[in-house]
């Protein structure tokens, strides 16, 4: 090698060495990478903890990636004998089930109460009978207006403290509870107190509605019980031209005299189908007429029409009572009807009442518009005396 090329050698070799270096130095002083602070940001906290503290080397690939061949796609050829898809058959849809009537009696039955007033002094009232069903758990008792204004003369001075109430539950008839009304239709007692001395007041069944509470038991060594068996408010409108059956259940005693009312007062069931409709004012389904049957007697009234899921559909409230229970018509005001009402005069919706504190309630009821309601009921019982 001459004397240049040992000279030019040197000079390469004098470069890489520099080179190397300056490699060597540039990947010592590499700015670190940043840090998450976990204590200006605790939401990391724990996946730092999770963090390894120690790094791996990613192995990188030095193979070349595997070619996928790629195919022409074949031809095919559509018949035109067969159908291009297959429409798969229709999944069979089982028929609806059938209620079990047995199971929705049997409810219904357990849920209806019979509510019996009988006078303390005098002879003003013979005893009165009436139905009525548990619509919660907590012995809310949905009747008739016209059946719930003898529980306001039961107490309130001398004038008003005319009656003894109590609720009944079985068949026989027994007495069980004490109750007290939660509330009565305002504008049901101000129509209606005229008639509470008649007979056989001829009623629309407008405004027919109330609710008790129970609030203690007939016998005092006795506990209330944790709950009560209750059938639930249907919440959806009768369709105005349903055909399905409902089961009517109360306590019938219009052939019944005073003691038998007392001591053998059975609750009856009937299956009943609409047969007349009726409304207030518009087009609501306010009102419907289920003919002739066992329920068409007094003593009925505020009993239940139950829809076969089970759900209170209707309250008994008026019947034409003359000629045989066949020839009769017994008629249930709808629970649409009875919601609406409700809203209206007590300002909150009826199926919000499950949900509602009932103690403020009926402290409202009994100190602001129980008085004006016995007023209105105690004059027209005095109307006559001067």
């Amino acid at each position: 090698m001459t004397l240049f090329g040992k000279f030019l050698a040197l000079m390469l070799l004098a470069f890489l060495a520099t080179a190397g270096a300056l490699v060597v130095q540039n990947f010592d002083e590499r700015t670190p990478a940043p840090q998450i602070q976990a204590e200006q940001n605790p939401a990391y906290a724990d996946v730092l903890e999770n963090i390894s503290t120690t790094t791996s080397e990613i192995p990188i690939a030095t193979t070349t990636p595997k070619e996928i061949p790629i195919s022409a796609p074949e031809e095919t050829s559509v018949s035109v004998d067969k159908p291009i898809f297959s429409i798969p058959a229709p999944i069979p849809v089982p028929p609806p089930t059938s209620p079990n009537w047995d199971k929705v009696n049997e409810q219904t039955r357990a849920a209806l109460v019979n509510i019996l007033c009988t006078a303390k002094n005098g002879d003003i009232f013979q005893p009165l009978s009436g139905s009525g069903v548990f619509i919660d758990s907590r012995g809310v008792i949905l009747t008739n207006a016209h059946v719930a204004q003898y529980l306001l003369l039961t107490e309130g001075g001398e004038k008003s403290d005319l009656l003894d109430c109590v609720i009944r539950t079985g068949s026989p008839a027994v007495n069980r509870y004490r109750a007290v009304p939660l509330f009565i239709s305002p504008r049901w007692i101000a129509d209606s107190a005229k008639n509470i001395l008649e007979e056989n007041a001829r009623e629309r069944g407008e405004y027919d509605y109330a609710l008790l509470v129970v609030t203690g038991m007939t016998n005092p060594n006795a506990a209330l019980p944790s709950s009560f068996p209750f059938v639930p408010l249907q919440k959806s409108q009768i369709a105005p031209d349903t055909q399905d059956a409902f089961l009517a259940s109360g306590y019938p005693a219009g052939f019944l005299g005073g003691i038998a009312v007392q001591r053998e007062l059975w609750s009856v069931s009937s299956f009943a189908t609409i047969q007349s409709r009726y409304s207030f004012e518009g087009e609501a389904l306010d009102l419907v007429g289920l003919g002739g049957n066992l329920l068409a007697q007094k003593g009925a009234s505020g009993g239940a029409l139950v829809t076969g899921s089970g759900e209170v559909a209707g309250l008994i409230t008026t019947a034409i009572v003359e000629g045989n229970t066949d020839e009769r018509d017994v008629r249930a005001l709808t629970t649409d009807y009875i919601a609406r009402a409700f809203a209206e005069e007590a300002g909150f919706s009826l199926f919000s009442l499950k949900n509602a504190d009932l103690a403020p309630l009926l402290s409202q009821f009994s100190r602001d518009i129980a008085p004006a309601l016995r007023t209105q009921l105690t004059d027209a019982i005095y109307k006559n005396e001067i």
